[in-house]
């Protein structure tokens, strides 16, 4: 009942600035749709402090961690701890890579047990033994502070020579089926736990023969449309709360000729539109090179949300500005007023966000 009633309450937020929306409702609504990154290790940097104090005037609604903020176990803990408390009663997406493998940011380095790759864990165990493997990983992020984490990856090992999924045994399988299968154990250890999860890179990153992280991927010639299927799959079954669209050229997908993640006919077309998915839709971190070294800041905001993105993942890494929260709402707001983005894209976007943070524990 309890659920039902923040659900309405999201609802009807989202009804009433429709009709009569005030600068600071609007400025609300763009804050939670901002995933912000921050600079060191430490509760008691001045990064992570900006930071909270963004949380708290609400201009941002979700934190991502990346591998230079985890430091020690206790620092871990204290900044998550931090986060959560500048939210007060509001939830705060606070996100992590924890794959398991090579992707395990609470790994061995900071005194916590190492959990198998998903290449591993698909040669060794079956979906219901994974379970109780992801269950444990999904504890391990939740006692540390976490409620979401950016996994399971569902691409296909379609490529052996690629070197951001296959080379660090990130996919399961080149099987659809059996990265669906222990993709949804995954989802649903997490779910158990109070943890929502990711799943990503859509439309698939196996084919690929470079890494995103770098520059332009283009997977044009190489993507099957078999690697379409464990995201369909897990649409259908309700086990995609999350999705995460690649920094991929796709000119068959994204026939607007910008990178999937930013691409309406991508998002809005195929995952939105034909496949049926109204979940989340959270960008990887939009100063990736793939994004920065060929689209300028405001144009990959506004295309991203014109696209259908409805959480911007900014690690704020490539020249860190404090104010780049404040500086990306206005941005935002500023497009909108100047009719280069529809009021609806952000609506919808909140009132999705509402609806997956009344989920989480």
């Amino acid at each position: 009942m309890k659920l039902i009633s923040k659900i309405f309450a999201s609802i009807l937020f989202v009804c009433c600035i429709s009709v009569n929306a005030t600068a600071a409702d609007r400025n609300h609504m763009i804050g939670q749709m901002l995933m912000m990154g921050f600079q060191g290790g430490s509760a008691n940097g001045a990064s992570a402090k900006r930071l909270a104090s963004q949380i708290k005037k609400g201009q941002v609604g979700s934190v991502v961690f990346l591998g230079y903020n985890f430091k020690r176990k206790s620092s871990v803990k204290q900044l998550t701890s931090l986060f959560k408390n500048a939210a007060g009663n509001n939830k705060l997406f606070i996100a992590l890579d924890m794959e398991g493998g090579s992707v395990q940011r609470l790994g061995r380095k900071l005194g916590y047990p190492s959990i198998p790759s998903a290449r591993s864990v698909a040669k060794k165990q079956s979906p219901a033994q994974a379970k109780s493997t992801y269950r444990k990983l999904a504890s391990i992020s939740k006692n540390a502070g976490f409620n979401m984490n950016l996994g399971p990856v569902v691409d296909l090992l379609s490529n052996p020579r690629n070197p951001v999924i296959a080379k660090w045994n990130r996919a399961y399988s080149p099987d659809p089926k059996k990265v669906t299968a222990f993709a949804r154990s995954f989802v649903k250890a997490h779910k158990e736990v109070g943890i929502i999860t990711v799943l990503k890179h859509f439309p698939g990153h196996g084919s690929s023969i470079g890494d995103s992280h770098d520059g332009f991927v283009n997977i044009s010639n190489t993507w099957k449309n078999k690697e379409l299927d464990p995201f369909n799959q897990l649409i259908k079954s309700g086990d995609a709360p999350a999705i995460m669209p690649g920094h991929l050229i796709h000119k068959r997908i994204a026939s607007d000729g910008v990178p999937v993640s930013i691409s309406k006919p991508a998002i809005s077309g195929l995952l939105r539109n034909k496949l049926g998915y109204n979940g989340l839709v959270i960008s990887d971190d939009l100063q990736m090179g793939a994004i920065a070294k060929n689209y300028s800041y405001k144009n990959t905001i506004i295309r991203a949300v014109n696209a259908g993105v409805d959480i911007l993942m900014i690690s704020n890494s490539r020249k860190p500005d404090p104010n780049l929260p404040v500086k990306t709402i206005a941005l935002i707001s500023k497009a909108i007023d100047e009719g280069k983005i529809a009021p609806g894209k952000i609506e919808s976007a909140y009132k999705r966000i509402m609806r997956a943070k009344a989920t989480i524990k």
